[in-house]
């Protein structure tokens, strides 16, 4: 046997045993637990304590642009109170919603919009075509309503993804394997991207873990970035809490925005 031919074997023996790697490939998409596991222990985590919190909320979008210190009150399912806090002066935006409204007061300008809690109306003021619902579970960790349809789940990059199919839209969810906390959320319609949310860091408030921050990427119908950035937040014991139901301001006529 000539030299070369004994090089030849060696490679072809090297390639069979594994050597040349050192280890079996690994493939992103490996099978895993199904995903009614998965995000039952997601809805776990789900608490119907009112949350009481101060964030930094800022906005980038092609028409608008800013940045408030804002008081949150959250209690799930659907219900959400939001109030500015102005360095100087009084508070100069107001919302409220829950499953039946949503409400937006601008003290400056004196105007009151009333609509029904939808994505549609929620848009206007945010951005994102998210409901007041799907807001709230956003902003407590939680995904929003999910999807039904086809189901698939496998593991990729270390975290557990959830695939839901339904027709022409598609919900997909990561979520830590160790703790079951949602690290991220994509949303597709018609194989464009709605929006991307990503959840960072985390807050234990009553054995229950909160993300620390929350950034929103929206691609339709326009483009736009929302972080939210938790500075504290806690479980509201207080009776006299804002309301989740704003009322008209004397003097002001209601602009209703169905």
């Amino acid at each position: 046997m000539n030299k070369k031919s004994v090089i030849v074997i060696c490679f072809i023996f090297c390639i069979i045993s594994g050597c040349m790697s050192g280890k079996t490939p690994e493939f992103t998409k490996s099978p895993v637990e199904c995903h009614e596991d998965i995000l039952g222990k997601i809805a776990m985590s789900a608490g119907d304590d009112t949350i009481r919190g101060i964030a930094k909320i800022t906005l980038n979008s092609s028409g608008a642009g800013y940045s408030r210190k804002t008081a949150l009150l959250l209690k799930p399912p659907s219900s959400l109170y939001m109030e500015t806090m102005p360095l100087f002066g009084p508070a100069d935006f107001f919302l409220s919603a829950n499953e039946k409204s949503l409400k937006v007061f601008f003290p400056g300008e004196r105007k009151f919009y009333v609509g029904k809690a939808t994505k549609e109306t929620l848009f206007l003021f945010f951005r994102v075509f998210l409901s007041p619902g799907d807001m709230v579970s956003i902003l407590t960790g939680l995904p929003p309503r999910i999807l039904q349809g086809n189901v698939s789940t496998y593991l990729e990059e270390g975290l557990y993804r959830v695939d839901i199919q339904s027709w022409t839209r598609k919900q997909s969810l990561w979520v830590k394997p160790d703790d079951y906390t949602l690290q991220k959320i994509e949303k597709i319609n018609n194989g464009k991207l709605m929006y991307r949310v990503m959840f960072r860091g985390g807050i234990v408030i009553g054995g229950m873990r909160y993300p620390e921050r929350i950034e929103i990427e929206v691609e339709e119908p326009e483009r736009a970035n929302i972080t939210i950035r938790y500075l504290d937040l806690e479980i509201s014991h207080a009776e006299n809490e804002p309301s989740f139901d704003l009322e008209t301001p004397r003097g002001i006529t209601p602009v209703f925005i169905d």
